[in-house]
């Protein structure tokens, strides 16, 4: 008797769907999968050479700023018109104000360092300081990165009312009561704000304590006009002129 053919295996149709839908979607996603591998490598090709610039870019500002950093330190002028005379000559007993105005990623950590003594971690950061031998070297080694000049009565006054925070415990505090300010300053003599204008104007004998007791002041971002500024300092230096201190007075009140 002959053997019966073996009976035909059916396959659901259910399950032959399920196999186009899954070999569809695996087609699809190595499609996906080598156009991200392209695109990568054409991002990964466009990083090494952009690196490659910044690194060129960042040499060459740490070479400069080094140079321009030596010869601030040299022994000061004799000729030719000084760029900053309130740092070459001897003015111990004056008050001036500090602002930050720059801020940079690319920056010597020497230069760093000075900022954070200054107390000028931000931009737009704001600090009195005595012109000591010290102030005046600091200040050569961060001019570019700061402005600074004397400040009259009427913007130390301000920039305590509006702006005056001190560190109290730790923290840091509006100066809205003159009574924290008798106790932390009391036994120096100074009870109210009033007290504290005095010393900032006029280099009193308990500025360092005051200095120390206020915290940097935090001005507004001044909206355009930097740029402006930066681009004519440029053209000065090219045509042979140097930059002088500016008038803090007026960057204040534009700040404030």
């Amino acid at each position: 008797m002959p053997e019966e053919s073996a009976a035909p295996k059916f396959v659901p149709e259910t399950l032959l769907k399920k196999r186009k839908i899954n070999e569809r979607a695996a087609i699809e996603n190595a499609r996906k999968r080598a156009e991200e591998r392209k695109a990568k490598q054409r991002a990964n090709r466009r990083k090494v050479f952009k690196r490659a610039d910044e690194f060129v870019k960042g040499y060459k500002t740490r070479e400069y700023e080094e140079g321009r950093i030596r010869r601030m330190l040299k022994q000061k002028r004799t000729t030719g018109k000084v760029k900053y005379q309130l740092l070459e000559g001897d003015h111990s007993d004056t008050v001036v104000l500090v602002i930050r105005t720059r801020n940079s990623h690319n920056i010597l950590p020497r230069v760093k360092k000075t900022l954070e003594q200054l107390r000028l971690q931000h931009e737009n950061d704001a600090v009195f300081v005595r012109l000591d031998g010290t102030t005046r070297k600091n200040l050569k080694i961060v001019a570019p990165y700061v402005k600074f000049g004397p400040a009259n009565l009427n913007t130390v006054r301000e920039l305590l009312v509006k702006r005056g925070f001190a560190y109290i415990n730790g923290q840091r505090k509006p100066l809205s009561d003159n009574a924290m300010i008798e106790e932390q300053l009391g036994e120096e003599g100074i009870i109210c704000v009033d007290d504290l204008i005095h010393e900032l104007a006029t280099c009193g004998e308990n500025f360092d304590k005051v200095s120390r007791f206020l915290c940097p002041f935090k001005l507004n971002k001044q909206v355009g006009k930097w740029r402006e500024k930066r681009l004519k300092e440029y053209s000065a230096q090219q045509e042979g002129e140097e930059v002088s201190e500016i008038d803090v007075n007026e960057l204040v009140e534009t700040l404030n």
